[in-house]
Order: C-alpha cells, then structure tokens, then sequence
C-alpha cells in the first residue's frame, strides 16, 4: 500500500506538469496573432530566473489608469486592480483600439480582444516576461533596452493572450560581434 502511494506521490505532479505545460503551448499555437513593439525597462527577475522584462506598447494613446479616471462609476480601491479589456476591433490594426470594461461585452463587439489587469496605470495581460537562456541574458537585455523588439502574441477567443515569440531588430552574434570591437 505504502509503495503505491508513493508512485502515486511522484507521478501525481509530473502529470500535473505535462498538463500545464500542454495547455501552454496549445495557447502559444492557436489563436489570433498579433504584433507589438516592446522596450525594455528591467533584464531579470532575480528570483524568478532569467527573464526580460518590457513595456507593451499596444498602439492606445490612453493608459488604463487614466481611462479609469475617468469613469465615474468605479471606485478608487477598485481602480487599482480593475479587470479591463483591451478591444482591437480591426486587427491586427492598432490605431483604433479602446479599453472596454466589460470583457463579456467586449468579446462579443471586437473580433479580437486581451483580457487584463490596471495596475498603477499599467495594463498587465501576463505578457510581459519572456524567459531567456541565462548565457544571452545580456544580450536580450541590451538589445530590448536599446533597440526594442517585436513581441508575437498569440489571442484566444476568450481574451487570454500568449507569448509566440520575442524578434529582436539583431542576433545574438551580431551583438556579441558588436560588444567585441574597440570604440
């Protein structure tokens, strides 16, 4: 008994794992794909590994804590954290895009849409991060800061969006070839 509780003990969170990772890449596979420009603020997360860190420029003028201003209706604890939508309703145009507070009605006015979070006047959609191999940390971190890059999202119908893929404007031996000639 006890050894069948103990395989059970073990293979019990490497399925869970395999499910989660699945789930994953089905979300970075399917979808609507859209682009965005990204700049680079922070490299890694010290704790979390070795990840670039970036803001997601989604082509609205407005951030999300000044289109909460100015919504009468919600209160100022609830503006802090309030689940908002990003509508995209000629994608993958940009210019058109407006927040929606109501991600139900948003998913049935725009074609396409990102659910997320306004955190101090920061829409957080959980795409901010991409993980990078610890040995092109600097590079990732160099190039985003300097140059910027292209994020792929990838868009579910329900608004959840996933990381496809983060183009940077060189390669990694463009830019090793760079850091290495005398200035």
């Amino acid at each position: 008994m006890k050894t069948k509780l103990l395989i059970a003990a073990l293979i019990f969170p490497i399925v869970a794992l395999m499910i989660l990772v699945g789930i994953r890449a089905y979300k970075a596979r399917s979808g609507y794909e859209m682009q965005f420009h990204v700049q680079g603020y922070d490299p890694r997360d010290i704790l979390a590994g070795h990840f670039v860190t970036y803001s997601i420029d989604y082509g609205i003028e407005e951030n999300c804590g000044s289109f909460l201003r100015t919504d009468e209706a919600i209160s100022d604890k609830a503006k802090s954290n309030q689940e908002l939508c990003l509508c995209f309703p000629d994608a993958p145009a940009k210019d058109n895009a407006y927040w929606q507070m109501d991600c139900a009605t948003a998913a049935s006015e725009c074609p396409v849409h990102i659910k997320g979070t306004c955190r101090y006047s920061r829409f957080e959609a959980g795409i901010e991060k991409f993980f990078v191999p610890e040995d092109q940390a600097d590079a990732y971190d160099d190039i985003v800061r300097k140059q910027g890059a292209t994020l792929i999202v990838k868009i579910d119908a329900n608004g959840n969006a996933a990381i496809s893929d983060l183009k940077l404007p060189m390669t990694i031996e463009e830019w090793n070839a760079a850091q290495k000639k005398p200035q």
